[in-house]
């Protein structure tokens, strides 16, 4: 096997394109750590690299993405080629070549052995300033500065790479996120979030995903992506925080009621309950005191438009406009705003509207005692009227409006 590698290094020269890495991964599995630490070995020696293709993502500048989702989004996930069966085993055997390969370019760039491990579980990105911080072996076997420098700089290219392939593998799956979000809409959790915490479980389910166990890849990362999915939706669902372990111990309650029924037929009680669950019953009843869920009282109420529950809801902090307002300030308010009404425009309105206290009077009434005609007094009324419409004179009598 040795033999074989250092054989295609040489003829390639520096770089190994992915098909051919597949060959040389492509033995029986009892057979599959010893044959990959030979070619790490050889390629070591040669300084060999592997051409990762670069990921098909876009980044997208100046779009709000909850704006434009679910569409956009959608349709960015629909370009990136899905990762089938063959693909998933295949992809799966790369990865763990190139941790592994990581794991020998540090130590050979005299890294300590747990440090090298460390540093791909899970593998994160490290420039050669950082490689050179890693804890170290006391004894080095490089010779001189120069083979120092080439051992880093071969780990950091290394860590490229292995970062590279994975990106690959996250986009090859992401598909599968927007599948299990579908389920799990409307439930009080924006979707972008759900995808958001998806898209982040895919990373768990590669680094523990085991190929030699003959089980695909997207069954097991299903687990992986629903479990972050119901785990946000417990945690953020709630106004108020209930703790999952309550919230499952509820749906297993709701799921004994809701496939039973007591002997006559009805509910069952939560002693009945607690007998087929082996559960106390004082659990089960403290269970359920907090099987509550908040609701906005701005929410609109379903079936009516435009009305929410808080149109509804009379605020008891206060009091009856008519209760507000002292019946003695009236008289005042009515008379600082007349105030500087003409003199006969004042009188007309008192006894029009028996505003002194009198019984109110006829425009015919006024004008014989002025002497002038009931249309003349009805002019002068209206005038006086129009003055106090004026917003200086209603500011003062608008807590008294009807």
């Amino acid at each position: 096997m040795v033999r074989l590698a250092m054989s295609l290094v040489r003829r390639l020269g520096s770089s190994l394109a992915l098909s051919e890495l597949d060959e040389q991964l492509d033995v029986p599995t009892d057979r599959f750590v010893r044959s990959i630490e030979r070619l790490a070995k050889a390629m070591l020696a040669r300084r060999t690299g592997v051409t990762v293709p670069p990921a098909l993502h876009t980044a997208v500048g100046g779009i709000d993405k909850r704006t434009l989702w679910p569409s956009f989004y959608d349709a960015q996930i629909q370009r990136l080629p899905r990762l089938e069966r063959a693909d998933e085993f295949a992809m799966a055997r790369r990865y763990e070549f190139l941790k592994l390969r990581v794991r020998r370019a540090l130590e050979a760039a005299g890294v300590e052995a747990q440090a090298a491990v460390d540093a791909v579980s899970p593998p994160r990105p490290l420039v050669a300033a950082e490689i050179e911080r890693l804890p170290r072996r006391r004894r080095l076997s490089l010779a001189g500065e120069a083979a120092r420098r080439a051992a880093i700089g071969y780990a950091e290219q290394a860590v490229r790479e292995l970062h590279e392939l994975r990106n690959l593998y996250v986009e090859g799956s992401l598909y599968m996120v927007l599948v299990t979000v579908q389920r799990y809409r409307g439930l009080g959790v924006d979707v972008v979030d759900l995808v958001q915490e998806g898209n982040a479980s895919l990373f768990q389910a590669i680094e523990g995903f085991d190929w030699r166990r003959d089980v695909r890849f997207r069954t097991y990362a299903q687990f992986w992506i629903q479990q972050a999915i119901l785990k946000t939706l417990y945690n953020a669902s709630r106004t108020v925080r209930v703790p999952i372990w309550v919230q499952k111990a509820l749906k297993k309650i709701q799921r004994v009621r809701e496939s039973s029924v007591g002997p006559d037929g009805t509910p069952l009680s939560s002693a009945e309950v607690a007998l087929r669950l082996e559960m106390p019953v004082e659990r089960v009843e403290n269970l359920l005191k907090v099987r509550r869920y908040a609701v906005s009282i701005d929410q609109e109420r379903p079936g009516m438009e435009g009305h929410s529950l808080a149109q509804e809801i009379a605020d008891e902090s206060l009091s009856p406009v008519e209760d507000t307002v002292v019946e003695d300030d009236l008289p005042a308010r009515l008379g600082e705003a007349m105030a500087d009404l003409p003199a006969r425009e004042r009188m007309i309105l008192n006894r029009r509207y028996g505003l002194d206290g009198s019984e109110p009077e006829t425009l015919g009434d006024i004008a014989d005692d002025l002497g002038i005609s009931a249309e003349r007094v009805r002019q002068l009324q209206n005038a006086a009227i129009t003055r106090l419409r004026l917003p200086r004179k209603m500011a003062l009598l608008k807590a008294f409006a009807g």
